[in-house]
C-alpha cells in the first residue's frame, strides 16, 4: 500500500506545486491561487486535513487485541512495559543469530534514511545538467525519481504477494536483494544522469518487499506467538534507531562534501555489509530453530 500511494503522490505534489503558476497564466480553475508566490503553504495544508482524515479513520475502526496467555491466570498480576521490553530484549540477546539478521536492518536504515535529504541535494546539483537538458524543472526531476520509486516497490510488493518467497533458505531473500539495493544505491550515488538514477531508484525499491518479506518470514517462524509483539517491538525499535543518525551525519556531510558521493558511500557500506554475510555461518543458520535452542540453553 506505501509502494502504491508512493507511485503516485510525488507525480501529484509537483502538480500541486505548479497550481500558482498556472493561476497567474489565468488558466481556470487556478485563478484564485495567481497571487500566491509559491504552493509550499498549500501543500502543508493539504498534508495536514489528510492525517487528520487518517487519524479520524482510525477511531472509527475497531482493531481487534489478541488475549496474553501469560494474563489469562487469576491473580497474576500485569507485567511493567519495562517488564515486556526486557522479555522482548532477552529474547532476541539469547539468540545471537538474530542479532546478526537484526544488525543487517540496522545498517540498512543507517544507509537508507537520508535518502530523504540526499537525493533532493542529488536532482539540485549533480542532476541539474542532465535534467535542464531535457527541459525538466527540479519539482518534475524529482517527481520523476519518487514515482519510478513507487512504481517499483509496488511491483516488488506484487512479485512478493504472488510468489510468496522462498520456502527455505529465507536468509538468501534477505541478503541478496538487500546486496543488490546497496549496488542500486552506489550507481545511484555517481550517476549524472536523471534516467540512470530512476532505474537505480527503481531497482532499489522494487527490492525493499522483498527482503522485508523474508525477515518478516523468519521473525515469524522463530518467535512463538504470544512473544511475537514484544520481541518485534524491541527489534523494530533497534533496526530503526540509526535512521536519525544516519540522517544526521549524511546531511552533515552532504553540506561538505558530495552529495551523491556521501549517497554511494551509505550504498556501499551497505552492500559490502550484505556481501560479508553470504560468508557468516552464524547469519546463514539463523533459520535453525532446533540449534538456537542449545544456545538459550547454554546461557541459562
Amino acid at each position: 500500500m506505501r509502494s502504491l500511494t508512493s507511485s503516485g503522490t510525488p507525480a501529484l505534489a509537483a502538480f500541486i506545486l505548479a497550481w500558482p503558476a498556472l493561476g497567474r497564466q489565468a488558466i481556470a480553475p487556478f485563478g484564485p491561487l495567481a497571487g500566491m508566490t509559491d504552493a509550499t503553504l498549500l501543500v502543508i495544508g493539504i498534508d495536514t486535513v489528510t492525517f487528520v482524515i487518517a487519524a479520524v479513520a482510525l477511531l472509527l475502526v475497531h482493531v481487534p487485541s489478541p488475549v496474553r496467555r501469560d494474563l489469562a491466570v487469576t491473580g497474576v498480576e500485569k507485567p511493567s512495559l519495562w517488564a515486556d521490553v526486557r522479555e522482548g530484549v532477552v529474547f532476541i540477546c539469547d539468540r545471537p543469530v538474530l542479532l546478526w539478521l537484526l544488525g543487517t536492518f540496522t545498517v540498512a536504515n543507517l544507509a537508507v534514511a537520508p535518502a530523504g535529504v540526499l537525493v533532493p541535494l542529488l536532482v539540485k546539483f549533480n542532476l541539474a545538467a542532465d535534467w535542464q537538458a531535457q527541459g525538466y524543472t527540479f519539482d518534475t526531476a524529482l517527481a520523476l525519481l519518487g514515482v519510478t520509486a513507487g512504481i517499483g516497490g509496488l511491483i516488488g510488493g506484487l512479485l512478493i504477494s504472488t510468489w510468496g518467497g522462498l520456502e527455505q533458505r529465507c536468509i538468501y531473500g534477505v541478503i541478496i536483494p538487500m546486496l543488490l539495493g546497496g549496488i542500486a544505491q552506489v550507481a545511484y550515488g555517481f550517476s549524472p544522469l536523471l534516467l540512470l538514477c530512476a532505474g537505480a531508484a527503481f531497482i532499489k525499491a522494487f527490492m525493499e518487499p522483498i527482503f522485508n518479506a523474508h525477515s518478516q518470514a523468519i521473525w515469524q517462524s522463530i518467535t512463538p506467538r504470544e512473544l511475537q509483539g514484544r520481541v518485534f517491538s524491541v527489534r523494530r525499535l533497534i533496526a530503526q534507531a540509526t535512521r536519525p543518525l544516519g540522517t544526521a551525519v549524511a546531511g552533515l556531510a552532504a553540506g561538505l562534501l558530495d552529495p551523491g558521493y556521501v549517497y554511494a558511500a551509505l550504498g556501499l557500506i551497505w552492500a559490502l555489509f550484505c556481501a560479508a554475510q553470504l560468508f557468516n555461518p552464524y547469519m546463514l543458520r539463523v533459520e535453525d530453530k532446533a540449534g538456537l535452542e542449545p544456545m538459550v540453553q547454554g546461557r541459562g
